[in-house]
């Protein structure tokens, strides 16, 4: 049966629609399974729902247990009240978040969700947050004036300026809890700076001056303890730099002297010696892959690479080399190595290894030409199958052609159909010749493809025997 195109486009567009209420019945009776008639007028509520305890009543009737009919009707108002209260709040809040005059109340009433819902008008609820919105503006407002080392007094009267301009109440508290939020936050952003640039603490004079020229306020706290944190870090990343750019901590020490800054000498050591204990880790692991153990090379030219020799170098590069090679030398690589034609250094793997390695390289090799011998018997198969199908529907079609005209009833026996009859049965038993000689080359090709198959299979096991 053929459906309409027209009902196909009206049930897609249904489809979502009817989905979303089989969800929103099942929400409802698992509701009334939980028995919460509070919640459930919360949820009415929230919604821009009216009161419809009757309604929810009538349809939980088969559904709610014992403990949803309990006060019932009282648990249901106080719980939409609520909803209702927050509905009206949550979108005063939203609007004051957006410096929208209360004013805005009058749109939400006339707006689609309001009139779809008849929701009943709660403007307490509204203005109550309103004026939470209306503070969180201001108090990011005053944030980011604050942080950007702006000045109160006179960005203060800025914002009310604009206040007026937008026609909104101005909240003096929440801007200056926020300028005062934002002030510590560019007094922190100013010591974490200069730290990082590798500037004394002393920049804090010139900076103290400068804010307070501009009337701005001085946390000198905020500044110094952001500048001692980030420090740390300063003589953390010189030290990890240095350990692989060869520079000499005495150079590092003078040019602190010279600026007058502060040295933290074991946090720069710590973070040296950790990045050279990565790098001696790092060429033990990449020597150790097909190289020879020579550590003792690396150690010499430690200076020429710009790196530094330390404590724990031998033992690093030792334990990471041993882990590389022994994940090299196995009779898996080396069948592998073999299979792809790809050299192996096999003199860098331990001496009893070394004879399995070979016989496990020279395998994969072996195994690479048998797989290319089987691909092409396996070809040479399939492709002699493919004639002798055809082969066997001339055939068919020649043996039908003979047996319909033997039965002809109007059939002409003379020298003519003779002849014909004598070249088609030849021509029959040139097909049978040709489809046994197929036949048997097609066997003999699977029978190829199938020896090399254990061949390959045979080299692959045998390289865990030796």
């Amino acid at each position: 049966m053929t459906l309409n195109p027209r009902f196909l486009k009206t049930l897609a567009l249904l489809l979502p629609l009817m989905l979303a209420g089989c969800q929103t019945t099942m929400q409802r009776i698992a509701d009334c399974k939980v028995g919460d008639w509070n919640m459930i007028g919360h949820k009415d509520g929230v919604a821009g729902e009216n009161q419809n305890f009757g309604e929810r009543k009538d349809f939980c009737a088969s559904y709610e247990t014992d403990k949803g009919k309990v006060d019932s009707a009282g648990n249901y108002l106080a719980g939409w009240v609520q909803g209702n209260w927050d509905f009206w709040s949550g979108r005063g809040v939203s609007d004051g978040r957006l410096a929208l005059p209360v004013s805005q109340f009058e749109v939400r009433l006339a707006s689609d969700e309001v009139r779809k819902h008849n929701t009943p008008v709660n403007r307490p609820a509204y203005e109550a947050g309103w004026n939470i919105g209306n503070g969180e503006y201001w108090n990011g407002l005053g944030k980011r004036d604050g942080t950007a080392g702006l000045p109160l007094a006179g960005q203060t009267e800025h914002a009310r300026n604009s206040a007026q301009g937008k026609q909104i109440r101005f909240d003096e508290s929440s801007y200056v809890a926020g300028w005062q939020t934002g002030n510590r936050t560019f007094w922190q952003d100013a010591g974490f700076s200069d730290a990082r640039n590798g500037l004394p603490d002393s920049e804090f004079k010139s900076r103290a001056a400068k804010a307070r020229a501009a009337g701005v306020q001085v946390l000198e706290d905020a500044y110094h303890s952001a500048w001692n944190a980030e420090l740390i870090n300063y003589w953390k990343n010189l030290g990890t730099q240095d350990a692989v750019s060869g520079k000499e901590f005495g150079l590092r020490r003078a040019e602190a002297k010279q600026k007058g800054l502060k040295i933290l000498e074991s946090d720069y050591r710590a973070a040296w010696e950790e990045r050279l204990a990565v790098y001696w880790r790092q060429v033990g692991t990449d020597d150790g892959y097909g190289k020879p153990f020579q550590l003792e090379e690396r150690m010499a030219n430690a200076a020429r690479d710009g790196v530094f020799v330390i404590g724990r170098s031998r033992a690093l590069y030792t334990e990471a080399w041993d882990a590389q090679n022994a994940r090299y030398c196995t009779v898996e690589n080396a069948f592998e190595f073999g299979r792809a034609n790809s050299g192996m250094a096999i003199e860098v793997c331990q001496g009893p290894l070394r004879d399995r390695l070979k016989h496990a390289f020279v395998s994969g090799q072996d195994y690479a030409n048998a797989a290319v011998r089987h691909a092409r018997a396996a070809s040479d198969a399939n492709e002699l199958y493919a004639r002798l199908d055809d082969l066997q529907r001339q055939l068919g079609r020649l043996e039908r052609e003979i047996r319909g005209e033997l039965e002809r009833k109007d059939r002409v026996v003379n020298d003519d159909t003779r002849r014909q009859d004598r070249r088609r049965e030849q021509e029959r038993h040139e097909l049978i010749d040709a489809i046994n000689r197929i036949d048997r080359m097609a066997a003999d090709a699977g029978r190829q493809a199938d020896r090399l198959e254990r061949e390959m299979q045979r080299l692959r096991r045998d390289i865990f025997l030796n």
